[in-house]
Parts: structure tokens; C-alpha cells; sequence
């Protein structure tokens, strides 16, 4: 229970921290602090921790992925584009509602490292003829940008699960395509039913004055999506190698000056946000090294109790600790492969709640960027999504029949 104990105070006082303002990096840092000491202190462990996230590529990867990210967003938004992709879907749905679900989900099919920056200026854009909180933009454009998380075939959590689980990988999506359709439900009815539209906030469309304007837009803002999908799926490159490229085909093609691309490197670097990834990353080390996801896992695995709530619990543990779906799928899913290998439903309500725990997670990094972004406050964002994770995790059971 002592490792239980471990978790519980150190997630505490990230939480805590982050309540207090506190910048997400240093929060990271100070929990890795406090999980290390509850640990015994050892220095070996430490060290251990620190060259693995200093010298291990994956760190650089990420680190330069989200940068070309930020470097991406600052082509859209300071080139109109952002704002001509806007005008040319708001004239064709006549619907901000509408907006405000499909830009992060639309998005959301893209496989990028903290790629809710991406939507969160299109979000933006499309809530000004509504009167809303920070914290609610940066739920809507959270919650929408990851529904896509149970079906979408290129992302590495749907590969690894159903390799780790030796369940064929369109039995694995066909099984959870309700799953999907169920999060787009209940977010569209809690977030966006309710809404009644301000049209006095609203600022005549401008960036579009005709068709073939915004068919340009569309491009513009398409064609580097379709362009990164297209490197990393099929030519597979690293992300951030793709990313790169897309940068430099966007200069070109907005025929950027060089006081421009001065600014927008300079732009892109947000050492807040940047220390937030790294700081994050420690912590994921510091977690493995110390043996504390592994010691949850071995006292759940040693309970009399059932696999269903064996295998859940330790998924939905992972998706708050580790804040991605890689982790607690590389977590779990061995698991279901021992004790219940080929169990489908198993596996289904074992993905939705890794997933509920890692939207649930300081440590989300699409989460870090979109509370940045919004300047919303960490605790009442994620109220409206634990109320929707409950209710997934609620359907989930009730379809795997254990409720």
C-alpha cells in the first residue's frame, strides 16, 4: 500500500501545484522531487533519470516536433489563414457550433506531438459569437481533439494495442467505432447544445471575398496536415523531420521575409512550455526508475479480485501517471495478453479508461499547450471533463457488462 501512498501524495501536490499557478514545469520537477525522497533518495536513481532524459533521442524529438508545431501555428495564424479558413467554413456550415466541434476534431486526426495547438486559435476564432469561460474553450477544444483516440488507425496507441493484446487491428477499431460516436454525443450535448450565439460579438467575415479565395485558405490550411500525415505515415519520417519540412514548404510558399522568420523562430520558442515537456518527461524517468507504476501493477495483479477490474484499474492509473496512450497501453495491455488474451470487450473497456486517466492527467501534453494557450485555470478545466469521463467509463461498463 506504501506505493499506492507514494502516487497518491505526489499527484497531490502536482495537482495542488498547478491550482497555485505554479508553471507546469516546475510543478513536474517538484513531484519528481517528492516521489524520489518518498522513494528512499536514491542518487543513483537520479542520475539514472537525468542522462536518460537528456540523452535520449526520443526527448529531442519531442522537444523539436512541438517547436516546428508552434513555428506551424504562427505561419496560420499571422499569414490570415487561421482566419480565412474560418470565414470559408463558417459561410458553408452556418453553424459556430458546429466549428467549435469540427476544427479540433478535424485536427484531431493528425498525430502530433501536442497537436491541440493546432485547433486552439480555430476554437478561438469560432467561440467569438458565444460568451465563454477560458476554461471552457480549453475543454471544448480538448475534448473534441481526442475522440478520434479509439478509431483513428495511424496513431501508435491503436498499433501497440492491438499487438500487445494479439487482437487484429480492424476488430479492435470496429469494436470501439460506438465508442467514438458516444464521446462526439455527449460532448456536442454538455458543451455545445447549451450554447445561445452573441452575434453582436461578431466581427463580419473579411478574410474571404470569393470562392477561389477560399478554396486558398482551405489549402493553406489542409495542405499541411495532409502533408505531415502523408511523411510520417508513409514516407515515415520522424515528426519532427516532417514537421521541418512543412515549415520550410510554408515559408516558401508565404514567401516569409527574414525579419518574419526571425520572429516567428523566436515565437515558437516558449520556454515555459518547452521546460513543461522536458520537466514531464523527468518525471516519466523518474517513475521508472523508482519502480512506482510497476509496484501499483504487482499489488493490483495480487488482489482476489476480478480481471476486468484488475487490468481497468491498472490502466486507468497508467493514463494518469504516464498522460499518454502509449504508456498505458505499453502498461496494460501485456496484461490482457497473460490474463485475458483476445478479450475484446476486456480490451475495449481497458482502452476508454487508460484513456479517461490520461485526459486526466497534468501530464497530458495536449492538455499543458491548450491550458497555455487559453490562460485557463488547470482544476475547473478538467471538472466538465471528469463528468464526461465518468459517464464513458459508466457506458463502458455497462457494454462490457460488470456494472
Amino acid at each position: 500500500m506504501f506505493a499506492v501512498a507514494k502516487i497518491v501524495v505526489t499527484l497531490a501536490i502536482v495537482v495542488f501545484l498547478l491550482n497555485r499557478k505554479v508553471k507546469m514545469g516546475n510543478a513536474m520537477l517538484a513531484g519528481s522531487g517528492v516521489l524520489l525522497l518518498l522513494s528512499g533518495l536514491n542518487l543513483v536513481h537520479l542520475q539514472t533519470a537525468v542522462l536518460e532524459t537528456v540523452t535520449n533521442p526520443s526527448t529531442w524529438e519531442i522537444v523539436l516536433a512541438l517547436y516546428f508545431v508552434m513555428c506551424l501555428e504562427y505561419q496560420l495564424r499571422s499569414g490570415g489563414i487561421v482566419d480565412g479558413l474560418m470565414s470559408t467554413a463558417r459561410k458553408v456550415m452556418r453553424s459556430d457550433r458546429i466549428l467549435l466541434a469540427l476544427m479540433p476534431a478535424f485536427l484531431g486526426f493528425l498525430p502530433s506531438l501536442g497537436g491541440a495547438i493546432f485547433s486552439a486559435p480555430l476554437v478561438e476564432n469560432a467561440s467569438k459569437s458565444y460568451k465563454l469561460t477560458a476554461e471552457t474553450k480549453t475543454a471544448i477544444n480538448y475534448w473534441f481533439r481526442h475522440v478520434w483516440e479509439f478509431t483513428n488507425p495511424i496513431l501508435a496507441s491503436m498499433l501497440l494495442a492491438s499487438q500487445l493484446a494479439s487482437i487484429p487491428l480492424n476488430t479492435l477499431i470496429s469494436n470501439m467505432v460506438w465508442v467514438t460516436a458516444f464521446a462526439i454525443i455527449i460532448g456536442w450535448m454538455f458543451f455545445l447544445s447549451p450554447l445561445k450565439s452573441d452575434q453582436s460579438a461578431v466581427q463580419p467575415d473579411s478574410a474571404v471575398t470569393d470562392a477561389d479565395s477560399g478554396y486558398y485558405y482551405v489549402a493553406l490550411a489542409a495542405g499541411p496536415i495532409i502533408a505531415n500525415f502523408f511523411l510520417v505515415v508513409v514516407v515515415k519520417l520522424a515528426a519532427s523531420v516532417s514537421m521541418a519540412i512543412v515549415v520550410v514548404a510554408m515559408v516558401l510558399i508565404l514567401r516569409q521575409g527574414f525579419s518574419d522568420i526571425r520572429t516567428m523562430l523566436v515565437h515558437a520558442f516558449d520556454r515555459k512550455l518547452l521546460w513543461g515537456i522536458v520537466a514531464i518527461l523527468f518525471f516519466q524517468n523518474i517513475l521508472r526508475q523508482t519502480g512506482a507504476i510497476e509496484d501499483i501493477a504487482a499489488l493490483l495483479n495480487n488482489l482476489a479480485v476480478s480481471n476486468a477490474i484488475i487490468i481497468g484499474a491498472i490502466a486507468f492509473v497508467s493514463g494518469i501517471l504516464t498522460g499518454t496512450s502509449q504508456g498505458f497501453i505499453a502498461l496494460t495491455f501485456p496484461f490482457i495478453a497473460v490474463l485475458a488474451p483476445g478479450d475484446i470487450e476486456l480490451a475495449t473497456l481497458s482502452f476508454v479508461l487508460g484513456i479517461a486517466g490520461q485526459m486526466l492527467s497534468p501530464a497530458h501534453l495536449c492538455l499543458i499547450v491548450t491550458l497555455d494557450y487559453f490562460k485557463a485555470d488547470f482544476l475547473k478545466t478538467l471538472q466538465p471533463i471528469a463528468l464526461l469521463e465518468i459517464i464513458m467509463i459508466a457506458a463502458a461498463c455497462i457494454v462490457a457488462r460488470i456494472a
